[in-house]
């Protein structure tokens, strides 16, 4: 039996998904392996802040794609708004997922 994710664990891991790609994308583009401290911070303002609608219609057509006619705007954009209305929150949990997954990698 298929346990099904609730919206904002959804969400959740399609932020990280965005996120995951273009930081492999700096690491590539940089020729690094890793990201120091300065630059994870740089990187969050400049992939999160800087880009937050895109962030948004990111996550609104992959949860169309993924959900279909279970898809519901209405309660997207609460949990969008609840999200992005507590930025500094979100931006340190996505900066401590970088960092753990640096030290593990």
């Amino acid at each position: 039996m298929a346990t099904e994710k609730s919206l904002p664990n959804m969400i959740r891991d399609i932020s990280f998904y965005y996120v995951k790609f273009y930081y492999d994308k700096y690491l590539k583009d940089n020729n690094i392996e890793k990201m120091s401290l300065p630059e994870v911070n740089s990187f969050i303002e400049e992939h999160y802040t800087n880009k937050e609608n895109d962030i948004k219609k990111y996550i609104r057509n992959s949860l169309k794609k993924n959900l279909g006619n279970n898809y519901n705007p209405i309660t997207t954009e609460n949990v969008l708004l609840e999200m992005f209305n507590d930025a500094d929150l979100a931006k340190a949990r996505i900066k401590n997922e970088i960092i753990e997954y640096q030290n593990n990698k």
